[in-house]
């Protein structure tokens, strides 16, 4: 199967190094690129099954384009493709419903990994971003009254010692594939456990899941 995938990027050096790269990859097309808000908004009619978007665009914030992508049927997957420094635009961009976030530092490997991750409806998210959010969840966890002993809601079914260790692994941002070589696993295994462990959090996102898992207690990842 070959994966559709669209490009949005204000940058020519940097969309001529993702555009290589993507159509170096036999099982991944090139439908659309655009390099503005505008231009991606007249694109949005074309599916396709993965979207590389960047967020800062010279006429608007890239995440304004998530509503209508997310209008569409069916829906491609949304991976923020930016630079790390800006921690209110990944926190607005995981807020407005993107399914990951890789940042342009990233490797070839790196990148056709997160889109291949993301059609499969993965959520690829860089380690330092995923740091970053763990710092902030951390922090705003223990500004919390009663945060050393957290009340796990009722709606919150108990999650197995196997789907803990993976969505620890998650949380520190390994892939699938790096997780389940971490644990001992096969990658469906690890997937497997993400699906059951989601609905159990009432997640549906990586972020959002492991945000729910450290606000009650669920799990603590301090140590490597």
């Amino acid at each position: 199967m070959t994966l559709r995938v669209a490009i949005v990027e204000d940058q020519p050096g940097v969309m001529a190094a993702i555009d290589a790269c993507l159509r170096g990859a036999e099982d991944v097309c090139v439908v659309w690129t655009a390099n503005s808000v505008e231009q991606a908004r007249a694109c949005l009619l074309t599916p396709v099954d993965v979207v590389l978007l960047d967020l800062g665009l010279p006429d608007g914030r890239g995440i304004s384009l998530v509503p209508g992508l997310r209008a569409r049927t069916p829906a491609p997957a949304i991976v923020a493709f930016t630079v790390f420094g800006d921690e209110t635009s990944v926190v607005e961009a995981i807020a407005a419903g993107v399914d990951g976030y890789v940042l342009k530092t990233a490797s070839s490997e790196v990148l056709l990994d997160a889109v291949r991750d993301a059609a499969a409806g993965e959520s690829p998210i860089s380690p330092a971003v995923a740091g970053y959010l763990l710092r902030r969840m951390r922090t705003e966890t223990a500004a919390k009254p009663g945060a050393n002993t957290p009340a796990r809601g009722d709606r919150l079914m108990a999650l197995t010692a196997r789907e803990l260790e993976v969505l620890e692994a998650l949380a520190r941002g390994l892939s699938y594939r790096e997780a389940a070589e971490r644990l001992g696993i096969s990658r469906g295994t690890v997937a497997h456990h993400v699906k059951n462990l989601y609905p159990k959090l009432a997640a549906g996102s990586r972020s959002e899941a492991v945000f729910r898992a450290v606000q009650e207690g669920l799990i603590s990842l301090r140590g490597p």
